[in-house]
């Protein structure tokens, strides 16, 4: 693969897609090449709507892209499907940038709020405002409130943010 991107990185990209069978469908594909919905159903055993539906997906985050052409003898068009290596990394940088911002939002809110929680494990830690709303006690479980020390997540959210950053530089 000339994307830089290896393929055990192309196989999670399909799962998170379009699942196992969205990895089926992209293992064929980089096997192979140019090849139909009818070839790949036949291949993979799974349902020409699916491999529609799938197909559709991963196009329009331009990791595959097809090329169509009339048969001579219906002169209906056949859609041959493959691999846009080229811009996988494209892909790949457009999702980091995604979580990047993210990552920021929540440091953000993290470095602006004050919050407390209960103990409990299962119950929300709850920010300032709210914890003044409900008198300090868990609107879950109604133990009392402390204050929490968020330092260790704001850590995590910046060392995250840091590495995503250095991995958008190269």
């Amino acid at each position: 693969m000339d994307s830089g991107v290896s393929y055990d990185t192309l196989l999670e990209i399909a799962r998170v897609i379009g699942g196992e069978e969205g990895a089926k469908i992209l293992e064929i594909l980089h096997e192979v090449g140019d090849i139909t919905v009818e070839e790949l159903a036949e291949k993979t055993g799974i349902e020409v709507n699916t491999i529609r539906k799938l197909l559709y997906k991963f196009y329009n985050h331009s990791i595959i892209t097809s090329r169509r052409f009339r048969d001579k003898e219906t002169g209906w068009f056949i859609f041959q499907w493959r691999l846009q290596p080229e811009l996988l990394s494209a892909f790949i940088q457009g999702l980091k940038q995604k979580i990047l911002k993210k990552l920021q939002v929540k440091l953000e809110y993290e470095l602006n709020h004050e919050f407390y929680h209960c103990g409990n494990p299962s119950c929300p830690k709850i920010p300032f405002e709210e914890a003044m709303e409900v008198v300090f006690h868990c609107p879950v479980c109604n133990s009392p409130l402390k204050p929490l020390n968020n330092t260790k997540t704001i850590d995590f959210l910046k060392r995250k943010i840091s590495e995503i950053e250095e991995e958008l530089k190269n």
